[in-house]
């Protein structure tokens, strides 16, 4: 996939489109999240009634992909033809995204403090396990080029699962004890590791950062202008900076707080350091940091890039 900057126009990126034919039987969001993708893909996706007669198609598909809650799975695991089961809530379960929310713990932390727990917006656990249910069906294109390679006869993929395994990646901290993930306001805990993940006060607002690496460090660094202290060599390791950031926390915030939001994203750009300003809708409408179009005349939020086909 290649991609193209275009300055205040967010991202463009192209891919080569599949050569490859699925079927989609039955509908929740799920299925139809990963079917969007399979067409970005410029995959062939059809419809069938039944998994059946997706596996007796005249042009038989590489994968049958199911909404698990919504048709009878019978025949999912004797048709000759992988069958993946994406499920909206828990693998052999009808139900939605926010129950999976609820099930894995992803609740727990998300709201106020002293308040209710709350769920994913977006209906994003459908929209994640789309996203898995269409890579490893566009997966098995690696497959078909070697007949010997053995192919799954049926896979299950449930938003429960999903979000499970995005809960255990959070809660652990530094010493792998699995305690950490909890309401913490605006900076993650312990900053999930690696110095400094959150939302930061600056000049006229906040900032959003999310260094996930040495390398992010060190732009972040660079986008504050290295200051002094940086060059200490206690400093320049965010991933001990992030077990106890209580020196390195004030000095961070003093220099955010000399910054506005503008000259932050500005030097964000400048030197690939991973922040950006928290904008409210109205603010966003007015910065030019948007592609044309990301927001609908409802104001509804489209993907932040545009995928476009790349032939030769």
């Amino acid at each position: 996939m290649a991609q193209h900057d275009r300055p205040g126009g967010g991202t463009d990126r192209s891919i080569r489109p599949v050569d490859a034919r699925f079927a989609i039987v039955g509908a929740n969001r799920s299925v139809l999240h990963a079917a969007s993708w399979l067409i970005e893909a410029g995959a062939a996706v059809s419809g069938a009634e039944s998994i059946r007669t997706a596996a007796k198609a005249e042009q038989t598909p590489l994968a049958v992909l199911v909404a698990g809650d919504a048709v009878d799975l019978n025949l999912a695991d004797a048709i000759g033809v992988p069958v993946i089961v994406l499920w909206d809530f828990e693998v052999g379960q009808p139900g939605v995204g926010a129950f999976a929310s609820a099930v894995s713990g992803v609740s727990s932390v998300i709201g106020a403090h002293d308040g209710a727990p709350g769920i994913l917006p977006a209906h994003v656990p459908e929209q994640w396990t789309g996203i898995f249910g269409a890579n490893l069906a566009l997966g098995l294109i690696l497959r078909r080029s070697d007949p010997t390679a053995e192919r799954p006869a049926r896979i299950d993929v449930s938003a429960a699962d999903v979000l499970r395994s995005f809960a255990e990646q959070n809660s652990g901290n530094h010493a792998g004890v699995p305690y950490g993930w909890r309401r913490n306001g605006l900076t993650a805990v312990e900053h999930g590791g690696v110095f400094p993940q959150g939302f930061f006060r600056c000049l006229d607002g906040h900032i959003a950062v999310q260094a996930r690496s040495r390398q992010d460090w060190a732009a972040i660094l660079n986008a504050l202008g290295n200051p002094r202290w940086s060059q200490e060599k206690d400093m320049q390791n965010p991933f001990r900076l992030s077990e106890d950031d209580s020196r390195i926390l004030p000095l961070f915030q003093a220099e955010l707080d000399k910054r506005s939001m503008h000259e932050l994203l500005d030097a964000a750009i400048a030197t690939g350091a991973p922040m950006a300003p928290v904008l409210t809708p109205s603010e966003a409408a007015t910065w030019d940091v948007f592609r044309p179009g990301f927001a609908d005349p409802e104001g509804r939020l489209n993907l932040p890039f545009v995928v476009k086909s790349a032939r030769d």
